[in-house]
């Protein structure tokens, strides 16, 4: 059966790290990419890698979504119409399906950074 997650052998994790330690040393690689709106992640840079920068707008986007949430519930309190409620309702649904994203990646990461710990 295929492992779903191989895990290398101590002679191909040096390999591997000696090709990055190469990539990272080269400053017209770094360049081109800065120019595509990649960037590394060991640069100490703020935004990181795009992950990083996708989960932080993904997590803003999930708490103006919240504000909107509590906005339209109490207008949809004040008011006998039901059009508010509706409203309510689809951006609930859309901030709950963000947050189980959310809360799904940080639970993927934390799992990949404690078998990282393991294998090494």
């Amino acid at each position: 059966m295929h492992d779903p997650n191989p895990r290398l052998t101590h002679q191909e994790r040096k390999i591997l790290e000696g090709i990055e330690q190469g990539l990272r040393s080269d400053t017209s690689l770094n360049r081109r990419l800065r120019s595509l709106g990649h960037t590394a992640a060991d640069t100490g840079r703020a935004g990181g890698t795009w992950g990083t920068d996708l989960r932080h707008r993904l997590g803003w986007f999930t708490a103006v979504l919240g504000f909107a949430c509590v906005a339209l519930f109490l207008l949809a309190a004040a008011s006998s119409s039901s059009g508010p409620l509706w409203l309510f309702a689809a951006v609930w649904v859309v901030t709950a399906v963000c947050l189980m994203r959310l809360l799904l990646g940080a639970v993927a990461r934390r799992r990949s950074a404690a078998a990282r710990r393991r294998a090494d």
